[in-house]
């Protein structure tokens, strides 16, 4: 095996696990195993790498249905600064179950080009880099089978 690939399948596998060989690894796009009931959830922040926290909102229902539940946040700066965002949670049901949870968070005014982590009860969800503008938009989903 040459050096290259040598190094690509330690990175690899390096990334893959953890300790005790706990599997870590999570689709771009997906919400992690980890992050409980999207319909009780209700702090949701974006912190940078130090772990300040630049937004913040709290997720409230706006509509629950037999077959869909909504939820929403209003995200601001907690410091009075002007960056601002929203987040959208959709959850499908069908006979009682949730089959589908998706959250949607658009971000605006962050400092530009920097790595960005989103957190939603504590959990990390996801992270992200902003654009040259200072905007950023997230979108992670759950499908139960």
């Amino acid at each position: 095996m040459s050096a290259g690939r040598l190094i690509l399948a330690g990175a690899a596998a390096l990334m893959m696990t953890t300790g005790a060989g706990s599997l870590v690894a999570q689709s771009k796009n997906e919400l992690p195993a980890s992050l409980g009931d999207l319909k009780t959830a209700q702090l949701v922040e974006v912190r940078d790498q130090s772990g300040q926290v630049l937004l913040h909102g709290t997720l409230k229902t706006s509509s629950n249905k037999p077959k869909e539940t909504e939820r929403e946040a209003v995200l601001e700066s907690p410091s009075g600064q002007s960056a601002k965002g929203k987040v959208d949670v959709d959850i499908d049901h069908k006979d009682g179950v949730d089959t589908k949870g998706e959250v949607e968070v658009t971000m605006e005014k962050l400092p530009a080009m920097t790595q960005l982590e989103l957190f939603i009860d504590g959990t990390h969800v996801s992270t992200f880099t902003t654009s040259k503008g200072g905007k950023a938009e997230v979108k992670l989903e759950r499908k139960k089978s």
